[in-house]
């Protein structure tokens, strides 16, 4: 029996991307994890039961999987020493587990482009050197290494080249029962913020400089020219520190066209993906680019950025811009605004492309990576 913690905090109450895969990832795994025995480490303000199954037993610790209590306070709290692997989902290991581990590494961005990560100059500085640190010790430290992308292992093996042979790409899942058309609300449901009838593209991301926002809402507007008809909706976690947003969204002839939301239910998200005209997703670097999947399901074309991992996922499915220049995004835009053919073939081709995302697969993968790390040595 191989006995495996699995640090599932990220699974709350308030949705995540890293807690949406992981309960995804495990909704298949527990099935098919014959030999195996978990020990699933849950936050007090979780909805129990995580998962239900005869071979899981939980754990509760009140914090963060990537704060400082978790890192400092987890391995005096815990002794892990009984178990043959702890697994750490989100990049960062506790200290003094007392048993080896496997980390899931999504990207390198706060090491190999700080500056895209954080506006602010001392968050920049500050979670630099702890992510640093952090990075360090988990992926030098472990058995095995998940990169959720081909990108992502490259990464790894240019920051931390001793490292490479023991990391294992694997991508995340596509539900296709989660993101389909089916599962929008009807039109009416977004009429709190856009006129009915009206035309809307769309841009989903949290707000930090990777997402390359800024640059998105001028090419947009630019792309629009004098039309009002055709609305950008922008769903975005606001970073309390952005000058370059703050400035823009000054600007009339960006109030004219742009509507914010800064928090959305999966119903209303589901909802602006099944009625959307397109995604603008050109970030400047992406460890996967979850929600580029995700619009294709709903049958959304993209426009994706040449970044390395969002042309990873999205293959030939999505048109891709050069995403720090201007002229590039607003051309790009205009041809998924208007090119009916073009739209069809991406829309199309987006279909076929979720398809080689499996959660089945993932799990298959990530328990055979749980089985050579406990081999390994």
């Amino acid at each position: 029996m191989l006995r495996v913690v699995i640090d599932a905090r990220t699974i709350s109450g308030k949705k995540s991307g890293i807690g949406n895969t992981l309960e995804a990832l495990l909704e298949r795994m527990l099935p098919m994890a014959e030999g195996f025995r978990f020990l699933l480490l849950r936050h007090p303000d979780a909805p129990p039961p995580v998962v239900d199954h005869p071979h899981v037993q939980t754990l509760t610790f009140p914090a963060e999987t990537k704060s400082p209590q978790t890192v400092f306070g987890l391995g005096l709290a815990h002794r892990f020493g009984e178990w043959d692997l702890y697994h750490s989902p989100a990049d960062i290991v506790p200290l003094g587990l007392g048993c080896p581990w496997v980390v899931t590494v999504h990207d390198l961005m706060w090491i190999e482009a700080p500056e895209l990560a954080s506006a602010f100059l001392p968050v920049r500085w500050a979670n630099g050197l702890w992510y640093r640190a952090n990075f360090g010790h988990a992926i030098r430290g472990a058995r095995r290494v998940i990169a959720i992308s081909e990108a992502t292992a490259r990464a790894i093996g240019r920051v931390y080249p001793d490292a490479r042979e023991k990391v294992r790409v694997v991508h995340h899942g596509f539900d296709p029962a989660r993101h389909d058309r089916s599962r929008g609300g009807p039109r009416s449901t977004l009429d709190a913020w856009l006129p009915p009838g009206t035309r809307f593209s769309l841009i989903v991301g949290q707000g930090s400089p990777y997402k390359n926002h800024p640059r998105m809402i001028r090419a947009f507007v630019a792309a629009m020219g004098s039309r009002t008809d055709h609305k950008l909706v922008l769903v975005r976690r606001f970073s309390r520190v952005d000058a370059e947003m703050t400035e823009l969204l000054a600007r009339p002839e960006v109030r004219r066209l742009l509507v914010t939301i800064e928090h959305v239910t999966d119903e209303i998200l589901f909802t602006l993906y099944a009625h959307a005209h397109m995604l603008l997703f050109a970030s400047l670097y992406e460890g996967f680019g979850l929600p580029a999947l995700e619009a294709m399901g709903f049958g959304l074309p993209v426009l994706g950025s040449t970044a390395e991992a969002v042309r990873e996922v999205t293959g030939d499915a999505a048109l891709h811009a050069d995403p720090q220049d201007h002229d590039d995004l607003v051309a790009k835009i205009r041809a998924l605004d208007a090119d009916a053919p073009l739209r069809a073939r991406l829309i199309e081709a987006g279909t076929r492309r979720t398809r080689d995302f499996s959660w089945e697969r993932a799990a298959r993968a990530t328990l055979d990576v749980y089985r050579e790390a406990a081999r390994a040595r």
